[in-house]
């Protein structure tokens, strides 16, 4: 099987196979379009994908799975797979597409909930929330009934996204920081490359200095908890020590602070000294085990 075309286009259309009369329309409409049954049939599609991109670059595209929602809980189905977030199975598998970057090699930077109502329940917003913190990308579901009227032959109609939310306006709704993150919460997702950059500064402090290259930086980044940050201009604690991360121009960086002995990193969005922002880490022994075999400055 070829799916080799759908790597060219704005959408990668996923709708489940499991169609009724209203699903069987949307089918019809889109004019590329895989149908699969369940998490099994989507991870082979990944998988045929990545070998038939065979390293060329993709076109940036949205990843929409398409389906109803289950009763009650207003959660996408996929065939006989329901994406619920309170599901170990279901978070697992995200946390593998991101573990081995399936979505960022196919070009995917956003992916969308396309189903009835998929934000509009307290389960629906923590699954859309928790899917776009694994992923560390923008995740999308809808407020309203979404039927074949808002599809054409390439996908989700663009004229008709203002039926979407994003997983950064829900997250006020559904995060509660912890007693450590009860600072004014900071409304975007960690963004590293939307950072100020620097040539290495000279030291003026002493605390350790430790330089990322990019695998480093992205194996740290996956422990951050990159949606969870929030202004604390009362936590003045002095850095564990200060990472060096790599950015798109050779030899520039983002800076990045250690506090707590990696509890939490903190970050200066705006340029200024004064709060930042501070992003919990989920693992900090791992963290200090990957700064530990970095190189110093």
């Amino acid at each position: 099987m070829d799916d080799s075309p759908l790597l060219d286009r704005p959408h990668l259309s996923v709708i489940t196979s499991r169609a009724d009369d209203e699903l069987a329309r949307i089918q019809d409409v889109i004019e590329n379009k895989v149908l699969v049954d369940g998490r099994g049939d989507l991870e082979e599609l990944f998988g045929r994908l990545l070998a038939q991109r065979n390293g060329a670059r993709c076109v940036p595209k949205t990843l929409d799975l398409i389906g109803h929602s289950s009763p009650g809980q207003s959660l996408l189905v996929l065939g006989d797979w329901v994406i619920d977030a309170n599901r170990t199975s279901v978070t697992a598998f995200f946390r593998e597409l991101l573990d081995n970057d399936v979505l960022p090699r196919l070009g995917i930077h956003s992916m969308r909930l396309l189903g009835c109502h998929t934000a509009d329940t307290e389960d629906g917003r923590k699954t859309i929330c928790e899917l776009s913190n694994i992923l560390g990308l923008e995740v999308y579901g809808t407020r309203h009934l979404i039927y074949s009227a808002h599809y054409d032959r390439d996908g989700f109609r663009d004229d008709c996204t203002h039926a979407l939310v994003c997983s950064s306006d829900l997250r006020r709704d559904v995060v509660e920081p912890s007693a450590a993150m009860s600072g004014e919460p900071y409304p975007r997702m960690l963004d590293i490359d939307s950072l100020p950059t620097t040539p290495l500064p000279a030291r003026e402090h002493t605390w350790p200095f430790c330089i990322a290259n990019s695998d480093a930086a992205r194996n740290i980044l996956k422990l951050v908890r990159r949606s969870h940050g929030a202004h604390m201009p009362g936590l003045l604690a002095v850095p564990s020590c200060e990472i060096a991360l790599p950015s798109g121009r050779p030899n520039w960086y983002h800076l990045a602070q250690v506090l707590l002995d990696g509890e939490f990193l903190r970050v200066y969005p705006d340029g200024n000294q004064n709060p930042g922002v501070v992003f919990p880490v989920d693992d900090p022994r791992a963290l200090r085990g990957l700064l530990a075999a970095l190189p110093t400055s």
